[in-house]
């Protein structure tokens, strides 16, 4: 079974899974975890009940992003674990595994990249998706464990969508380069990453509470596989505003169609028990207001 990015004893890639997964049980869960779930369900039913519209997908994305980074500094504040983050400008090594992200993620990255890029870039950009599309085509996740691709939004070892990179390129960091570069050097031989275990949690807690804010929604909740899924959604610039009621539209960079493999059943009852469980606070909070 593939590494689960919401496991952090488990991790060293970002997001290897394309479902959310559950974090432990809720009696060992930190109180800041759980907090991060229903924030993130919280601020995304606000704009999935709303009618559907472009700028409320963007705004979505964005509010997400934004509730990420404070989270996560604000974990750093209070963590006194004495060690540094050692990722700096320039270092990819993070930037050389399948990232996993939701519909409106994928969504503002397209926008982006229609919006910023000139047509010389767009051009080279879709050329480097096709190629980490074709190069990964028929593998499992095991198998594309094994496989280090630069991600194709790297452009001279930067990220050229930064300020809308996903959560999971948001919420992954690392104490120490020796270990990304050993897992770069020896792929796919379970190296483990030194992280700061909570922004793990956190991080993960938070893509869990916007796919339980979109399942709640019927809306499409599952996380897709980054570059396929932005493969599609760069094609097709109305899905910005129409995907809430275009629900086959991203069903071939979904999990399990990119990456086939028996771990899919148990994701999906893991995360039915994080919905269900979520589901159920958001009604007791409703309800003491």
């Amino acid at each position: 079974m593939p590494r689960n990015p919401e496991r952090p004893k488990q991790t060293k890639g970002k997001a290897k899974h394309v479902r959310p997964s559950a974090s432990p049980a809720r009696f060992s869960e930190e109180p800041v975890v759980l907090r991060a779930r229903i924030a993130a369900a919280e601020e995304s039913l606000k704009i999935l009940s709303g009618p559907p519209a472009a700028i409320r997908t963007i705004d979505l994305a964005r509010r997400i992003n934004d509730l990420t980074d404070r989270s996560i500094r604000q974990i750093h504040e209070d963590c006194e674990d004495g060690h540094e983050i050692a990722c700096q400008s320039g270092c990819t090594y993070c930037c050389m595994v399948p990232v996993a992200a939701s519909t409106p993620e994928v969504l503002a990255i397209a926008n982006y990249v229609r919006e910023s890029f000139d047509a010389e870039r767009k051009v080279a950009l879709d050329r480097r998706v096709e190629i980490n599309i074709s190069a990964t085509a028929g593998m499992d996740m095991d198998q594309r464990d094994r496989v280090r691709l630069d991600c194709p939004f790297l452009e001279e070892g930067q990220c050229a969508v930064y300020e809308v990179r996903p959560i999971a390129c948001r919420g992954y960091s690392s104490y120490s380069v020796e270990d990304c570069r050993e897992d770069y050097e020896h792929p796919g031989t379970g190296v483990e990453g030194h992280t700061n275990t909570l922004r793990e949690l956190v991080f993960g807690a938070i893509r869990e509470g916007l796919a339980v804010a979109c399942k709640s929604t019927s809306v499409e909740y599952r996380l897709l596989e980054l570059v396929r899924a932005y493969k599609i959604a760069s094609k097709d610039s109305t899905l910005t505003e129409t995907w809430r009621s275009r629900p086959e539209a991203f069903e071939t960079a979904t999990g399990e169609s990119v990456f086939p493999g028996p771990w899919s059943a148990e994701l999906d009852q893991e995360f039915e028990e994080v919905y269900r469980e979520t589901v159920h606070d958001l009604k007791m909070r409703k309800r003491s207001t």
